[in-house]
C-alpha cells in the first residue's frame, strides 16, 4: 500500500531505526488525536471506519501520489484509518516519539507554507537581495584571481648590498631547481627552499596566500605571479619589498563577466539561508515569545561540546 503523506506515517521510519545506545527514558505525553481532520469546508466525508470519517481529500491526495483509480485510493484511505485505530488501541498515541513526530510535521508544514513557498526565487528576497547586489556589483566583473605560495628569502630594508646579493643567489637557486617542473604544490616549494637554505643563515618566510586579483597584490609580487604560465609552476626569483621571492601559482579563478541576474542566482541559496533566521526572529516578535535558556543544564548534558 502506498504510504499517505501524513504525520502519523513517520512512525514507520521511527520504528525501523536500530542500533546505537538505547534511548533515554522520556516522560509520558498527552495522547495525540488520530481523528483525521477535515481539509476544508468543501471536503466531503466518503466513508466511516468505526464511526470515524474518511475524507474525500484523502482520496484526491492518493490519486495525486499515484493511485490508479478512485476505488484504489479509497481502499488505501480506509486501510490507513484502520491502521491508525489499531495503533491507538495499542497505546501508541501516547508514545513520546509520536508526539515528537507530530511536532516535526507541524514545523515542516509551517516552514513550507510560510517560508519555502514564499522565497522560491531571488526576486522574492526583495530589498535584502537588492542591497546585496548593489554592495557586490564588482562580482559582475570579476578579474582573474590567483592563489599562490611563496618562499621568501627576507632582506631587511637597511641591509647592505652584499646581503641582498646573497638572498638573490639563494632565491635564484630555488627557482632554478623548480623551473622545469609542473604540478607543484606548496609543500614542494617549502622542501626545496628549506633544503637549499640549510646552513646559509638566510631567514626564510614560506606561506600560502589567498586568491587575489592582480590589483590586490604588491606590484612586483603580482608581476612575478602573473608571469607564471600555468598552475603548479613557479616564477623566477622576484624582488619584492620584503626580499627575494619564488612564487608558486597554486590555483584561483579565471576572469568572468556575469549579469546581475546570474549573480543573484548564485547567491540566492546563501541569502535564503540567512533570511530563514530573520524569519524565525520575526515570528518570535510577532508572537511575543519569550525564550529562556538554562546554560548550566545545557552544559550538563552528555555528548557534544559547548
Amino acid at each position: 500500500m502506498r504510504a499517505l503523506a501524513l504525520p502519523w506515517m513517520s512512525l514507520v521510519a521511527l520504528g525501523a531505526c536500530g542500533g546505537g545506545a538505547p534511548p533515554a527514558p522520556q516522560p509520558a505525553v498527552a495522547a495525540i488525536s488520530i481523528v483525521a481532520p477535515r481539509a476544508g469546508e468543501t471536503d466531503v466525508e466518503v466513508a466511516k471506519v468505526n464511526g470515524r470519517p474518511v475524507w474525500g481529500s484523502c482520496i484526491v491526495g492518493q490519486i495525486a501520489r499515484g493511485a490508479k483509480t478512485r476505488a484504489a485510493a479509497l481502499d488505501e484511505c480506509v486501510a490507513f484509518e484502520l491502521l491508525a485505530q489499531a495503533a491507538e488501541q495499542r497505546g501508541l498515541a501516547t508514545d513520546p516519539s509520536v508526539g515528537e513526530a507530530t511536532r516535526a510535521a507541524l514545523v515542516n508544514r509551517l516552514v513550507q507554507i510560510d517560508f519555502e513557498e514564499k522565497y522560491q526565487k531571488p526576486a522574492d528576497l526583495g530589498d535584502r537581495m537588492t542591497k546585496w547586489l548593489d554592495d557586490n556589483a564588482w562580482r559582475m566583473h570579476r578579474p582573474e584571481l590567483r592563489a599562490s605560495s611563496y618562499a621568501r628569502v627576507e632582506v631587511a630594508k637597511d641591509a647592505p648590498p652584499e646581503t641582498d646579493a646573497r638572498a638573490r643567489k639563494l632565491a635564484e637557486a630555488i627557482a632554478a631547481e623548480l623551473a622545469g617542473q609542473t604540478g607543484l604544490f606548496g609543500v614542494n616549494l617549502r622542501e626545496t627552499a628549506e633544503r637549499l637554505a640549510k646552513g646559509t643563515g638566510a631567514k626564510l618566510d614560506i606561506k600560502d596566500y589567498k586568491q587575489s586579483p592582480r590589483s590586490g597584490l604588491e606590484s612586483n609580487y603580482a608581476d612575478g605571479l602573473f608571469a607564471v604560465p600555468e598552475v603548479g609552476r613557479v616564477s623566477a626569483a622576484t624582488r619584492t619589498k620584503w626580499g627575494w621571492d619564488v612564487i608558486l601559482w597554486s590555483g584561483g579563478l579565471p576572469a568572468k563577466e556575469s549579469s546581475r541576474e546570474e549573480i543573484a542566482a548564485e547567491v540566492f541559496p546563501e541569502l535564503r539561508r540567512a533570511t530563514f533566521q530573520v524569519w524565525v526572529n520575526q515570528l518570535i516578535k510577532q508572537l511575543q515569545i519569550h525564550v529562556e535558556i538554562d546554560q548550566a543544564q545545557v552544559a550538563s548534558l552528555a555528548g557534544g561540546s559547548s
